[in-house]
């Protein structure tokens, strides 16, 4: 009996898409869902902020910002660390990339359309994954427990350090 891999496909069998498509589909649906978002806030996602969010995302939805600096300069030239900076604070404030302080990272958001939610970080300090989970409920307590500590205050991504699955399993 065949396996699937050496089973032979005729002339009108569908074609799997290549891994590297359907990345590039991913990538890009992402990307409209962000023009589409930014639009409905009444914002403008600007060809250099788009670019900034597509890097991110072909590195996987992580990376620093002299990393995404790099990614830009390899297609552009001479790329200033505030031209990278800007376009990731304006998707921050659109709530499609997160800082997470404790690997110094952006990450995009997996939840980009609830722009005011409070991310819940899972940091693993072996391999430095930031894994964005959501508790609504969570996130209501921090709020009030913010609240009452004062006005100087304001709440931002909770993260939580330890280690993943995957490096607990490979220890």
């Amino acid at each position: 009996m065949a396996t699937p891999a050496a089973t032979a496909r005729g002339a009108d069998a569908p074609q799997a898409d290549p891994p590297g498509a359907r990345l590039a589909d991913a990538i890009d649906a992402r990307l409209a869902d962000a023009a589409r978002q930014c639009r409905a806030r009444g914002a403008q996602l600007t060809t250099q902020r788009r670019e900034v969010l597509e890097l991110l995302l072909r590195r996987g939805g992580t990376a620093k910002a002299y990393d995404l600096q790099d990614d830009m300069r390899q297609r552009h030239g001479r790329v200033a660390p505030t031209t990278i900076y800007r376009a990731l604070d304006f998707l921050m404030a659109q709530g499609l990339v997160h800082r997470v302080d404790a690997l110094n990272t952006f990450v995009a958001c997996n939840d980009a359309e609830h722009a005011d939610h409070q991310p819940l970080f899972l940091v693993c300090s072996s391999c430095q994954a930031a894994t964005e989970l959501h508790d609504h409920a969570m996130a209501a307590a921090i709020a009030r427990t913010v609240r009452a500590a004062g006005a100087g205050f304001r709440q931002t991504a909770v993260e939580i350090k330890g280690q993943c699955q995957r490096c607990q399993q490979a220890d």
